[in-house]
């Protein structure tokens, strides 16, 4: 697929879809899910993205030049944008059912304000920063590939640092394995591809 049938891909995603984008350059990593959130957002959906390849400030400024009104969302509650250390890897540890918690937490508040839905995504390089990779595989094959959880989910990772790892075939698979779908983005082309 091409980059524009990877964008209408992703705007177009519903409750439930769980997906896992692999990018190299972090310009399609923000244009991925920029995208895919504002969609969101224009669609009175409330939005959230855990931040951990850059601080939370530097992801707003990446968004505000995106075109998304950060300061507007934020000030309504619809986009909240958060710092790893707060949601997936607190205090150094990381708890499966903290976390899955929080998200349920963040939906049942959307819910009660009147949004359509919920769109996250979260940036998974702090785990390989932190040396949890049996953790993120065990958290990630706990939201299934199809989420019990009523909200919209990308995944997103940066190749380089699956690459690293010893068995970085067996752990990209086991990580593909627990998504519905594999956005794949490169310097010829996204593709989307259902697994």
């Amino acid at each position: 697929m091409e980059k524009n049938e990877v964008f209408e891909f992703v705007r177009k995603m519903k409750a439930r879809d769980h997906v896992i984008l692999l990018y190299t350059d972090p310009k399609d990593k923000y244009e991925v899910l920029f995208g895919y959130l504002k969609a969101g957002l224009e669609k009175s959906e409330a939005a959230a993205y855990v931040a951990s390849e850059e601080t939370p400030e530097q992801v707003k400024e990446a968004m505000q030049e995106f075109g998304i009104d950060v300061k507007r969302y934020e000030q309504k509650g619809t986009l909240k944008i958060i710092d790893y250390r707060d949601w997936y890897i607190i205090g150094g540890k990381f708890d499966i059912s903290k976390t899955i918690s929080l998200w349920k937490s963040l939906l049942k508040d959307a819910e009660a304000r009147g949004f359509k839905g919920l769109r996250v995504t979260g940036e998974m390089s702090c785990f390989f920063k932190h040396k949890m990779i049996n953790e993120l595989v065990e958290y990630e094959q706990a939201l299934h590939r199809t989420l019990e959880i009523p909200l919209t989910a990308i995944c997103a990772y940066n190749t380089e640092a699956i690459t690293k790892e010893k068995g970085e075939i067996e752990l990209l698979l086991d990580l593909i394995k627990a998504h519905s779908t594999v956005i794949i983005m490169g310097p010829k082309a996204g593709l989307v591809k259902t697994i």
